[in-house]
C-alpha cells in the first residue's frame, strides 16, 4: 500500500492525494491540544508566581510561609511544563503516523468522478459537489461542508484550536481538475 501524499495540512485536518483519489482526513487530536494549551497556561502562571515568590523570599521581603507557598507553586509550574512536553510529544507521534492507517472522512474519486462518504458509499457525482466553509451553531469556528443535490454534508468541524483554514479552496481546485 502506497502512502498518500499530503497536499494541504491544517494540523488536525489533512487533504491528501492517493492516485486519482483525493482524501479528506481528520486526525482527531483536539483534546490533547487543548490540554497542551491549559498546561502551558498553568506552567506560566504557577511557575511565574513561584519564581517571583522564591526570589522575594531570598531577598528577605516575604515570610517563610510565603516561601513554602512559592515553592509549591513553582513545583506545580514545573510539573505542568513536564506534562505539557509529554503530551506534545504524543501529539507529534500521532502526527507522524502514516495517513494510510487513518480512515478518510471523505473520498473524491476523480477517475470515476464520484464523491464517496467514509463508508465508501457514493454520495454524488463530482460535477454536482461544491465546498463551503460555514459557521457552526455552537462554536466560533467554521466547518467544512460538501454541498450536493441531496443537501450539505459536514466534512470537518473546526474548533477554536483547529481551523479548517482554506481547505474549501484546496478541495475545489483538486476535485474539479482532471488528472
Amino acid at each position: 500500500m502506497t502512502e498518500p501524499s499530503v497536499l494541504a495540512d491544517a494540523g488536525r485536518f489533512v487533504v491528501a492525494e492517493d492516485g486519482p483519489k483525493v482524501l479528506v482526513i481528520d486526525r482527531g487530536r483536539t483534546p490533547p491540544e487543548v490540554m497542551v494549551l491549559l498546561l502551558t497556561i498553568f506552567s506560566l502562571v504557577f511557575g511565574g508566581f513561584g519564581v517571583v515568590s522564591l526570589f522575594s523570599a531570598v531577598t528577605g521581603t516575604i515570610s517563610l510561609r510565603s516561601l513554602v507557598i512559592g515553592g509549591v507553586f513553582f513545583a506545580i509550574g514545573v510539573a505542568s511544563l513536564l506534562a505539557m512536553n509529554w503530551i506534545n510529544a504524543s501529539i507529534q507521534r500521532a502526527r507522524s503516523m502514516p495517513l494510510s492507517t487513518m480512515r478518510p472522512v471523505a473520498v473524491f474519486d476523480r477517475r470515476h468522478r464520484v464523491y464517496l462518504d467514509a463508508d465508501g458509499e457514493v454520495v454524488a457525482p463530482l460535477d454536482q459537489v461544491r465546498f463551503e466553509r460555514r459557521m457552526q451553531m455552537t462554536s466560533s469556528a467554521s466547518k467544512l461542508v460538501a454541498v450536493t443535490p441531496g443537501g450539505a454534508r459536514d466534512l470537518l468541524r473546526g474548533t477554536p484550536f483547529n481551523s479548517v483554514g482554506k481547505l474549501d479552496g484546496v478541495l475545489t481546485a483538486l476535485v474539479h481538475t482532471e488528472r
